[in-house]
């Protein structure tokens, strides 16, 4: 917020595009309401828009710059006269192609010159929930041009998880001038593991002592819960929100005890194994693998797999024993990349041993990917994971024996994947 706020005060021939990207359920959108409410109590908002996928008239782009235009113009009065007096001249001119883009800049671009307290931000979160890529890919391209070619007095913050499509279109030097682009991203530095601590620590308190837990928890210590599972929480949510408001949603159910609801979420409750506490989670997780075709789930979930076993790998430090997951399932260079292309938000690439392992974000997606009844089509099953990935490592392995020391090289081989399937089947 300090690096936005910090940006949004800068100096007006500075960078004017700003672009939030992070994982799914790290709180892009809740950041940019919070822009958008703070920049509207300063008169700086002149406009925001909020794609949803599932909403009939926040998920296609036609709606985008009409709605634009219409708060722009709502934000200042001379702006309100001057969109007047276009659409009297020019009543069709928003049925044309491009004519809601023009009509933004001919109230822009008016003979009476802006205001220095004119609103002069524009907020598009949700990219990536408009419909169809090549529509947000001319969203982008209209931002490009209003912003570089048309000089409008305007700074846009585009919000959107990192998309491939996406991400390319922001790298394409003829759309962009590197001194009116700033990238901010949510990964990494700002996994937010002390505010997600903060807000479960803060959800429990306010459940422990809300009334209609009062026949439950007034027999329970305070504080609730103990250090050592608020520490498994946290860990579990990798620092984003969408884990830790799920938990807490499902804690927080009328009708139902929040310790025992605990208990079932860490599976030590003797409550039906068919409810699910992570069932919006895994509508996330369902909604993103399927948003995109791929060519062969049976691939996909080996190389998925591959995140999934990552920690134990590392931990038994087996990654030397690995060349490329390319070599390994004898799929084409950059096939590993191409599948994992739609799922930025989910899967990220760790460099280990000069080659690149896939990395999963949220740990949650990994006890989603390893249950059955949660993943569905997209389970893992990780005894057959084992079996088949090292039946390639093995099949790979003796192609490169040679053939003057076969024999021992192959007992010392055969021992080797013992030993390493033997640890991994143990963990």
């Amino acid at each position: 917020m300090e690096k936005i706020d910090a940006w949004i005060k800068g100096c007006a021939a500075g960078r004017r595009v700003l672009w939030l990207h992070g994982p799914a359920g790290a709180g892009k959108s809740a950041i940019a309401q919070t822009v958008a409410e703070t920049c509207a109590r300063r008169n700086g908002l002149a406009a925001s828009f909020f794609f949803a996928r599932t909403a009939a008239r926040r998920n296609e782009v036609k709606y985008l710059f009409p709605t634009i235009v219409v708060q722009t113009a709502l934000s200042a009065p001379e702006k309100r006269q001057r969109l007047d007096d276009i659409l009297n001249q020019d009543p069709y001119i928003a049925e044309r192609a491009l004519g809601s883009v023009d009509l933004l800049a001919s109230l822009l671009n008016s003979a009476q010159a802006p205001q220095a307290s004119s609103p002069f931000l524009v907020i598009i979160d949700g990219l990536d929930e408009c419909q169809r890529n090549r529509d947000q890919r001319w969203i982008l391209e209209q931002v490009s041009r209003m912003v570089n070619t048309q000089h409008l007095p305007l700074r846009f913050i585009i919000v959107s998880r990192p998309e491939s499509h996406l991400m390319e279109t922001f790298k394409e030097r003829d759309l962009w001038n590197l001194t009116n682009l700033n990238v901010l991203s949510l990964y990494g530095d700002y996994g937010a593991l002390n505010d997600v601590s903060m807000y479960l620590r803060s959800e429990f308190s306010r459940i422990c002592g809300a009334k209609m837990h009062r026949d439950v928890m007034r027999f329970v210590p305070r504080p609730w819960s103990s250090d050592s599972i608020i520490e498994r929480l946290v860990s579990n949510s990798g620092g984003y929100f969408i884990y830790a408001s799920t938990v807490t949603k499902f804690i927080d159910e009328e009708y139902y005890s929040p310790v025992a609801r605990l208990d079932h979420i860490f599976g030590t409750s003797n409550s039906s194994s068919e409810l699910n506490p992570f069932a919006e989670l895994d509508q996330l997780y369902i909604q993103i693998l399927s948003s995109y075709p791929i060519p062969d789930l049976h691939v996909l979930k080996l190389i998925l797999g591959f995140a999934v076993m990552s920690p134990v790998l590392r931990s038994r430090s087996l990654f030397p024993f690995f060349p490329s997951i390319e070599d390994i399932l004898g799929l084409a260079p950059g096939q590993v990349e191409l599948t994992l292309r739609g799922l930025r938000s989910l899967v990220s690439s760790t460099a280990i041993h000069d080659y690149k392992y896939p990395h999963l974000i949220h740990a949650s997606f990994g006890d989603f990917l390893l249950d059955k009844a949660r993943a569905k089509d997209y389970h893992i099953d990780s005894e057959e994971w084992i079996y088949t990935t090292f039946r390639y490592v093995f099949t790979l392995a003796c192609k490169s024996l040679d053939p003057q020391n076969c024999a021992s090289q192959g007992r010392f081989l055969i021992s080797s994947i013992g030993i390493i399937k033997e640890q991994m089947c143990g963990l």
